[in-house]
């Protein structure tokens, strides 16, 4: 059954929420933007939708799925409504300020560089990882540029999940046959049921039709040659595995998926062709509790602000009390250590920022705030969150233990990751001694294993240090640095609890 008349600007609905104007529409929904009578000056966007009776999804149904759903790079959904009279159903969501993906791609033109279509994958399997691993998993079933949108921070937001089900392992094939024609995987065509790698194959249709700009979204050689020509020829391993016809030929998971991606290279050609606000992100995760996680990641935020205009060193396990004592001490309340004593979220040292605890939605600003540099301090608990973040960092550092005893923790983490993370890591082996780099390069897969001595003061290191430590970060240096035709010749002033 089809729509009925629009609602009018000025309308009410639920005695609560004003009709703005329309922003959307398709065959079987439109989007309002409202305004909230009850929250002065607060807008939201406001989805209608008439449920045709062969949908095998009802409103109640989405609108619990929404409900159910906690991440920022997916709708929030705030209220439910509906209009016995007209059957019309209402659900009430952020409205989020932005242009659809293939718009914004269109936009760019030129300037979608490797490094930016590489983004938009790793941003969209965070949001389809977070879906796949509820339990059941949710399935989106319609990914595609028109339901994705970059916000005003170059973020990617999912906006739509009109046809999204739970996976349902005793069911042999999906209910109803839907999709977008282009972006659905072929088993939405019938036979078989759809599951996590469904969205997958939409992702590499995506991202092809992103790179050929708008020309392909299926796989054959013509679209492969428009990829070489456009420059995204890295690339063109994963979208062909993705966009296999058979489901048990692509990636298994959105994990497997963005570590793929992250692998990708890309070779440094001028400031333009870099995303905006792209910071490089350094995780520092310890291998076992007590070999010097936090000390390090802060050595090197002071290390990297000699080079960078703006750093920033960010606390990312809740549990941990050491930027909190230091923020006591920058904010002057120190003697006041009780539980409720008022303790910054944010603060600052000598040139470098620090943050507490961010929330997820916190995180994907502070990635877009314009920093150079972002160190990720994830302490010694490798929980699954932790552990993906130190997966997705440009360059991630591990912290082992120079004792033979405690090699199978930096070993275990190893395992956890996979082989592509491992031939990309660095550890850093705090006064390990040359037996101890010697043992450990072998069974953690890789060369770069390094020795760093003691350092008393991690906010002013010293010389040979900051040396060693600028070789550690020479994947992630930009271009640019102000290190360029200097030395370190800088004088040692000992922080003595002053945030300046």
């Amino acid at each position: 059954m089809a729509l009925v008349e629009k609602l009018a600007v000025g309308d009410i609905l639920a005695g609560r929420y004003r009709i703005e104007r329309l922003i959307g529409a398709g065959g079987m929904s439109r989007v309002y933007l409202v305004a909230d009578l009850k929250l002065s000056g607060k807008t939201w966007a406001m989805k209608e939708v008439r449920a045709a009776p062969h949908m095998h999804i009802s409103m109640e149904e989405e609108a619990a799925l929404l409900i159910a759903l906690n991440h920022p790079r997916l709708p929030r959904m705030i209220d439910i409504c509906r209009q016995p009279e007209t059957g019309h159903f209402y659900m009430i969501m952020d409205y989020v300020e932005g242009v659809h993906l293939d718009h914004y791609a269109v936009g760019q033109g030129n300037d979608l560089s490797l490094q930016m279509l590489v983004s938009f994958g790793l941003q969209i399997c965070e949001g389809l990882h977070y879906l796949h691993s509820h339990e059941p998993p949710i399935i989106h079933r319609d990914l595609k540029p028109a339901n994705l949108l970059v916000d005003q921070n170059g973020e990617i937001r999912f906006i739509d999940f009109g046809i999204a089900r739970r996976y349902k392992e005793d069911q042999q094939e999906d209910t109803v046959l839907i999709g977008s024609v282009g972006f659905a995987a072929p088993e939405q065509y019938g036979g078989r049921q759809s599951d996590g790698r469904t969205d997958l194959y939409s992702l590499g249709a995506v991202l092809l039709y992103l790179g050929t700009g708008g020309l392909h979204s299926g796989w054959s050689e013509k679209a492969a040659n428009v990829m070489r020509h456009n420059g995204y020829e890295p690339m063109l391993p994963v979208l062909h595995r993705l966009l296999q016809a058979e489901p048990q030929d692509r990636y298994s998971t959105a994990l497997d998926t963005s570590r793929a991606l992250s692998m990708i290279t890309v070779e440094p050609q001028s400031e333009k062709a870099r995303p905006v606000n792209r910071c490089s992100v350094i995780a520092v995760l310890a291998a076992s509790p007590g070999v010097g996680a936090t000390h390090t990641a802060i050595m090197l935020a002071h290390t990297l602000s000699r080079v960078s205009k703006r750093v920033a060193i960010v606390e990312m396990e809740t549990k941990s009390r050491a930027f909190r004592q230091l923020g006591q001490i920058v904010s002057g309340s120190v003697m006041c250590r009780t539980e409720h004593s008022v303790t910054p979220q944010r603060f600052h040292i000598h040139a470098v920022d620090y943050i507490r605890h961010p929330s997820r939605a916190e995180w994907i600003e502070l990635l877009a705030d314009g920093y150079d540099y972002v160190i990720c301090d994830l302490g010694s608990n490798a929980r699954k969150e932790l552990l993906e973040e130190f997966i997705r960092a440009d360059l991630p550092i591990i912290i082992a233990s120079g004792a033979e005893w405690r090699e199978e923790d930096a070993m275990l983490i190893g395992e956890r990751v996979g082989e592509g993370i491992r031939r990309k890591w660095v550890c850093l082996v705090p006064m390990g001694g040359r037996n101890a780099i010697r043992r450990l390069r072998k069974p953690l897969g890789t060369e770069r294993v390094h020795e760093i001595g003691a350092e008393n003061d991690p906010f002013e290191p010293g010389e040979e240090m900051m040396a060693a430590l600028m070789k550690v970060c020479s994947p992630v240096l930009a271009k640019t640095s102000r290190m360029e035709g200097r030395g370190f010749g800088l004088k040692r002033k000992r922080w003595k609890g002053r945030g300046d």
